[in-house]
Parts: structure tokens; sequence; C-alpha cells
């Protein structure tokens, strides 16, 4: 160690304050050394000298070892402490350890000393330093616009942010001291799923997730929360404890209902007038076909090729706040996988001259699923292929068994999809390639409704895709979601 040590030595017998400075220049230390003998000298050099490391004989004439520990503890001096003094026995040691000495050195073995004071100070150094960090992270926790929280293995609170009080309205003392576990304050339809969902994280099933919950604040309101959990392990895999960052989320989610209201009012309201434009354009284009009205007749198609497109958004309305609202019902049943991707196949391809779509079924399998449902996410992912595939004139649909299920392929060779967008495709109203949002018009809840679905029945969806080059957009389904093994 290059930099000079300051050390305050407590010691009365001169002679042995002697020695102690003789092993320490032996050891090539660069060191400062102060020699006091009695309490007011222990005291007064505490203040001005500043030192690096206290070393202390255990019985001096006016006072002893233990009272020196609690003056540097008054003091508040947070440098090491080391006993240096005649033999002692093991529970005295233990003792003195406990009252906060650092280490403790029999002075007929002082060869011991040197290397006792470097790598206290270095200890020290190194705790100082965890603690500042350690402040530095409370500061940043206290003064984060998301509460924290701190849980045991059997839900109660250890600590919790000034934030979480005024989520919440209790203080983390008075919290703490009612005894009561958090899971108390969760609103009751929510809390079976909450307390599932704690002990997945408890057992170290999950390390990790994102849940919303309603919650119960000090003065009886209810609010939607928003929670970060994460679980923090032993060295041996064990939970030691949980920590979670929460967010009042109830204004936002009261504007998500009220959307969703809205939604539902306006697909609903959309659907009459739309079956009647329907009807009414299929009547013009018979009338104009028996005329003989080509041109007309043409027009009257496009309109009729618009208006299904509306339907289809109107569709995809109604099933968005279907999900939202835990209303998608399934109708399941045995279905031949690839006689429904045929189907699907052939009725896009009468609809769609721009593309053709080539059916690359592998071997089939009957699956339990929802045929109108898989149909639906099919249809959605060819349209998708043929509209971001606008300077290709093929798209690509295989399947093949994959484990215990079947793996659907739809492979466009168009604009493609940035690496950082891919994961969130299938999110709620989220637009890739946004600077040409006008050229690929959508409401961005195409892929959610899919993933949705394909989730809803135990299966998985994700995508591959390089830019300029295509995508292909994958779905696996198992032969049957509720044979669990």
């Amino acid at each position: 160690m290059k930099q000079k040590i300051k050390i305050l030595h407590l010691e009365d017998t001169p002679t042995d304050a002697e020695l102690i400075e003789r092993e320490l220049k032996k050891a090539k230390i660069n060191f400062e050394k102060l020699v006091v003998s009695n309490k007011p000298d222990f005291e007064n050099a505490l203040k001005n000298f500043s030192p690096d490391v206290i070393l202390s004989d255990h019985s001096l004439h006016s006072f002893d070892s233990h009272e020196a520990l609690r003056i540097v503890k008054k003091t508040g001096i947070n440098v090491p402490f080391i006993l240096v003094t005649a033999a002692m026995t093991d529970e005295f040691a233990v003792t003195v350890m406990k009252e906060g000495a650092h280490d403790y050195i029999i002075k007929d073995r002082l060869h011991r000393l040197p290397s006792a004071i470097i790598n206290s100070i270095e200890n020290q150094h190194l705790k100082n330093e965890q603690f500042a960090q350690h402040q530095q992270l409370m500061f940043h926790i206290e003064n984060a616009p998301l509460g924290f929280i701190e849980w045991d293995r059997l839900g109660f609170v250890k600590s919790w942010s000034k934030r979480t009080e005024e989520i919440f309205g209790w203080s983390e003392k008075d919290f703490i001291q009612s005894q009561e576990s958090a899971f108390m304050k969760v609103y009751e339809e929510d809390l079976p799923w909450v307390n599932t969902i704690f002990a997945q994280l408890i057992s170290g099933e999950v390390e990790r997730n994102k849940v919303q919950c309603r919650n119960i604040t000090k003065d009886g309101s209810v609010i939607w929360c928003e929670w970060f959990n994460s679980v923090l392990k032993n060295k041996d895999g064990e939970v030691k404890t949980i920590m979670s960052l929460v967010q009042d989320i109830t204004e936002r989610k009261l504007l998500e209902i009220q959307k969703d209201n809205f939604l539902s009012i306006l697909s609903h309201e959309l659907r009459t007038p739309l079956t009647t434009i329907k009807v009414y354009g299929q009547i013009v284009e018979d009338m104009l076909n028996i005329k003989g009205d080509v041109n007309t007749l043409g027009m009257a198609k496009r309109m009729d090729s618009q208006v299904n497109r509306l339907t289809t958004l109107v569709h995809d309305l109604l099933d968005f706040t279907r999900i939202q609202n835990d209303k998608f019902v399934y109708n399941e049943t045995f279905i031949d996988f690839n006689e429904v991707v045929k189907e699907v196949i052939d009725d896009m391809q009468r609809i769609n001259s721009t593309h053709q779509i080539k059916n690359n079924s592998g071997d089939t399998h009957t699956i339990f699923a929802d045929k109108d449902k898989l149909a639906q996410v099919l249809n959605n992912l060819i349209s998708n292929a043929i509209k971001f595939s606008p300077n290709a004139d093929t798209i690509v649909v295989s399947t093949k068994l994959q484990k215990d299920g079947v793996e659907l392929s739809v492979q466009d060779f168009g604009i493609g999809i940035l690496e950082q967008e891919q994961e969130n495709v299938f999110e709620q109203f989220y637009r890739v390639n946004r600077a040409r949002q006008s050229t690929f018009p959508g409401m961005g809840i195409g892929l959610y409704i899919c993933s949705e679905i394909v989730t809803g029945m135990n299966g998985k969806i994700w995508v591959e895709s390089i830019i300029n080059k295509g995508s292909t957009f994958y779905v696996w389904l198992p032969f049957d979601h509720r044979d669990k093994n």
C-alpha cells in the first residue's frame, strides 16, 4: 500500500508501542503513528488526527477496549479497529468482534499485524464503496416514478420506497409493523391468480414477470397497478427475496376501458349498415351483369372489394374487444390441419390476382382446434404477406409435423421487418415500417389477434425476417392442447 497510513495507537506501555512500530517498519509499511494512553487524548486524536486504522490494547489504566470501541461508534468514525493485546480466551475474542472490532492480534504474534492492518483497511474501503453505491441506488429508488418493494418468501414486506407510500398510502414503518401480508391489499377477484404468480416466483419457476392487478389503498380506494417482479437467489439457487417495481396505471386503465367500449359499440353499429350495403351491392352487380354493363359492373365489383375490406376491419375490432373483455370463445373439434390450409389458400387465391400462393404442405395430422379461428390466422398471415410484398408475385405456405404438433409457415419476399421491431409486431396497435405507414394501411391489431388465438390454443407464433428480402411467420399448434403431457 503506497499511500501513507495514519495509525492511532491506544497503548500505555511504551515498550509495547515500540515493538509494534518496529514490526511495521520491518514490513516496510508507509505509516504515520500517533500513540495515546488515556481517554481524553484518545477522544482528541479521533477528532484531530483522522486515523485510517486504530490499534488498541485491551486493558489500560483509565479505561479498556470495550469503552474505546463505544467511543469510536459514538463519534461515527468508520475505520478498522484492531485489538492488539496479551493472551485472551476465545469467548473474549468473540465478544470483542461482536462489539465491532475488525480483528485481534496477540502481542507475541505481531508478525500478523502488518497484513491485518492492510487487509482491514482494504476491506473497509470496499465496504465504503459498497455503501456509497447502495446510497446512490437508494437515492434513485426514492426519486424514481415507480415504487419499489422488497418482499420475503411469505409475501410480507421487508422495505418499500417513498413512492410506494404515495401510491398506497401506508408508510413503510406502519405497513411492516402491521404484520399483514401485502396480498390482503389485492382486490378479491384478482387474489387467486396473484397468489399463483407469487408462488411461481417463490419456487423459482419464474424469475421475472410483469402483471397488472387491482389493489386497495389505505383509504379503501381500488386502483390498477402494473408490477414488474424479479427474484434474487442465493448461491444454492434458492429464492432469497422478491423485488418489485410498481406504478399506478388507474388513469391509463380507465382510458383503455373507455377505448374498448367505444370500439365495441362502433364495431357493432357498423355491422348492420355494412351488411345492408353488401346485400344491395350484390343485387346491383346481378342487375348490371344481366344488362351487360361491363364498365359499371367493374366499378361495382371494386366497391364490393372495399366493402369486404371494411368488413374485415370491423370483424377485427370485434375480436379485439372480445379479447380485451375475456369473451373470446373457442369452438374446438378435431380437424385436418392441411385441409384447413388448402381451403384458405384456395379462397385467398380466388380473390387475389397479384400473387401466386403456393401450397407446400407436408405430412398432415388432425389437431384439436377451432377451425374458423385457425382459418382466420392463416387468412391474416397471407393477407399481410401479400400487402407487404408489393414487388413480388409469390407467397409460400408450408406445413410440417414438428414435435407433438404441426408447424405452419407463411413466407413472403417483400420489404421485411427490422430486427429490433420483430419482437413487437404481435403487440396491439403496433405498426412496423412507420416511415411507410401510408403505403401499408392498417390498424395494427391483426397480428395481435393472431397471437391471442394461437396462444389460446396453447400454440406459439413468431417471425423471422430480413430487410428487403422478406418475412416468414411461423405458427406451431399441438395435436391436442388438452393433453398436458
